[in-house]
C-alpha cells in the first residue's frame, strides 16, 4: 500500500492511496463544492498524476486512469 498527500489549491488536500490495484481518494478537509471543486480540478489531476508516476516507478508496474 502507498499512501501521500497533497495540495490541490483553494484551502483543499487529497489523499492519494493505492493498495490491491485500486486508487482511494480522500478529500481534506472536505470535497469541495461544484464552484470550487471545477478550480480544483487541473490541480488535482497534476497531483493525481505525480502520485501515479511515483506509484509506478515504485513498483516497475504500469498504471492507467481512465476518467468517465
Amino acid at each position: 500500500m502507498t499512501s501521500e498527500k497533497m495540495p490541490v489549491g483553494k484551502g483543499f488536500a487529497v489523499v492519494f492511496t493505492m493498495a490491491g490495484g485500486q486508487l482511494d481518494v480522500e478529500w481534506l478537509p472536505r470535497m469541495p463544492g461544484p464552484r470550487r471543486g471545477r478550480q480544483c480540478l487541473p490541480s488535482y489531476r497534476l497531483a493525481r498524476n505525480e502520485f501515479l508516476r511515483r506509484v509506478a516507478l515504485k513498483t516497475g508496474l504500469n498504471v492507467m486512469v481512465v476518467e468517465a
